[in-house]
């Protein structure tokens, strides 16, 4: 199965209405047609599954950049979250980031950057301030 997104229909048109319009190209699997969760009117997008790719192809190919009821309507490919491809990346990525903190001139111990910060001074307490002073009387 292969899921289109699409947008740019007008915000009156109903599931139907898409369903007959894209059916023409190939067998449809799902629509999921997003709504507002409180007026429940659409959103102007929704994903459509195409039973296969040949189907969606020709449904990009037919509909994108097309007018319907006045509105120019964008078709393409909805991009998947959790791929191979992308996991593979993901983790080469993290990879690498941990690779530069650890070579990092200013990461701390535990790997993390920190700003290279020079100590605090330490300050002498107001207890030590009056014993001195009373020594200096003596």
């Amino acid at each position: 199965m292969v899921k289109l997104f699409v947008v740019g229909y007008p915000t009156d048109m109903q599931e139907v209405e898409l369903i007959e319009l894209f059916v023409l190209y190939g067998m449809i699997h799902s629509i999921s047609m997003v709504r507002d969760k409180d007026s429940h009117k659409s959103l102007g997008y929704c994903f459509i599954e195409m039973m296969d790719q040949a189907g969606a192809d020709r449904a990009i190919d037919a509909i994108n950049g097309t007018a319907v009821k006045g509105r120019k309507v964008t078709v393409k490919l909805a991009e998947q979250k959790n791929t191979v491809k992308n996991n593979a990346i993901s983790r080469q990525n993290a990879a690498h980031l941990a690779q530069g903190a650890l070579n990092s001139k200013k990461s701390d111990v535990s790997g993390l950057n920190a700003k290279n910060k020079r100590p605090r001074k330490e300050r002498a307490s107001t207890n030590s301030m009056a014993v001195k002073s009373s020594e200096d009387r003596v």
